[in-house]
C-alpha cells in the first residue's frame, strides 16, 4: 500500500547513539531528558515536514480542529511521543519500577492468563506506548510472544532482548513475509499471549479499506487470521501515557461472540479492534503515532 512506503520502522540514533542512550537512562534524570525533549522536538517538527503534515491533518481532518489548534496539538502530539520513547528507553535501562500503571480491564487479562489450555492473540497499535506492555503487566503465568520489526538496529534488540526475556517475553523479528509463522504456531502450542500490530500494513500482508476517524484506511487483516484460523481469544492492548511516569493499560476483549462462524470471524475481529482503537483515540487524541499519511483521503500538499 502506498500511503507506507516512507516508513522506515527502525529507532534512529545509530549504534552509538543507542547505547549512549541506554547508559544515560540507566543513570540520568528523566525529568531533565523531558525539558530537553522539549526543544529538540521543534527541530524535529521543521525538518521532518512530511512526518509534521500527516499528523497535521490527522487533528484537522479527522478531529475537525481549528488551524490553531491542529499546529498546537501537532507540537503536543511529537512531545509527548518523546516522552513516550524516554519511558521505553528507561524501562529497557532496567527502571521500569518506577512507572505506576493502572489496567481497565485486568479481569478479562487474568481470565486469560489463568487459562493454562488455552493462549490468546493481542492486538496492540501504534498508540500510547505499547512496546512497554509486557514488562508493566510483569505476570510470570504465560509467556508473551511479540512479533516485532526485524530491521531494527542490533544494539537495540540486543537491549530490548534482554529485558524482556527477564519478564517472560519471547521476541519473534519479522524479516520477510513468511518465516515468523513458524515461530507464530509454535507459540500457540505452548499456549503463549501472541502479541501482534492492528494498524500497520506491510508488504505481503493482505490489507483491507475500513472506515476510521470518518474516513477510509487500510488495516491488515493478518493479526485476525491468525486468531480465526488458529481459534484463539483475541484482545486489544493501548498503552496509554495518563501522567508523570504513570500508564493507564486498556484491555478490550474483541471476540465476544461466541456463535461467529470460521468464514467471518476474520472480518468481526478486524471491525472490533477499529471501533475499539477509534474509541482510543477520542479519548487520547494526542497519542496517535503513526507518523505518514494513514487515511486514503490524506492529500499530499496542505491546502
Amino acid at each position: 500500500m502506498s500511503q507506507n512506503k516512507a516508513w522506515k520502522g527502525r529507532t534512529g540514533g545509530g549504534s552509538f547513539g543507542q547505547k549512549s542512550l541506554f547508559l544515560y537512562f540507566k543513570y540520568g534524570s528523566i525529568p531533565l531528558a523531558y525539558a530537553i525533549t522539549a526543544v529538540v522536538v521543534v527541530f524535529y517538527i521543521v525538518f521532518h515536514a512530511k512526518a509534521t503534515r500527516s499528523i497535521y491533518l490527522y487533528f484537522r481532518k479527522r478531529h475537525t480542529y481549528p488551524m490553531g489548534k491542529a499546529m498546537f496539538c501537532t507540537y503536543r502530539n511529537h512531545y509527548i511521543f518523546g516522552k513516550t520513547l524516554i519511558d521505553k528507553f528507561a524501562v529497557f535501562a532496567g527502571r521500569g519500577t518506577q512507572y505506576k500503571i493502572e489496567i481497565e480491564g485486568k479481569e478479562i487479562f487474568d481470565e486469560i492468563i489463568n487459562n493454562s489450555n488455552k493462549g490468546a492473540i493481542i492486538v496492540n497499535s501504534h498508540v500510547g506506548n505499547a512496546e512497554i506492555a509486557g514488562y508493566l503487566l510483569g505476570q510470570d503465568k504465560k509467556r508473551m510472544t511479540a512479533l516485532i520489526f526485524g530491521g531494527e538496529a542490533a544494539d537495540m534488540q540486543s537491549y530490548r532482548n534482554q529485558v524482556m526475556q527477564k519478564n517472560n517475553i519471547r521476541l519473534i523479528p519479522v524479516v520477510d513475509a513468511f518465516s515468523h509463522f513458524i515461530g507464530l504456531y509454535q507459540a500457540a502450542s505452548e499456549h503463549d499471549l501472541i502479541s501482534v500490530i492492528g494498524d500497520r500494513t506491510y508488504p505481503g500482508s493482505k490489507n483491507t479499506a475500513a472506515k476510521f476517524l470518518g474516513a477510509d484506511a487500510f488495516f491488515p487483516l493478518n493479526p485476525f487470521q491468525i486468531a480465526s484460523k488458529l481459534k484463539l481469544p483475541a484482545l486489544a492492548f493501548y498503552v496509554m501515557r495518563s501522567g508523570y511516569k504513570k500508564y493507564k493499560i486498556h484491555v478490550v476483549r474483541l471476540d465476544h461472540d461466541s456463535e461467529l462462524n470460521n468464514t467471518n470471524t476474520t472480518e468481526y475481529l478486524q471491525k472490533k479492534y477499529i471501533a475499539s482503537l477509534e474509541e482510543t483515540m477520542r479519548k487520547y487524541p494526542l497519542q496517535w503515532f503513526n507518523y505518514y499519511n494513514f487515511w486514503l483521503d490524506n492529500p499530499v500538499q496542505i491546502n
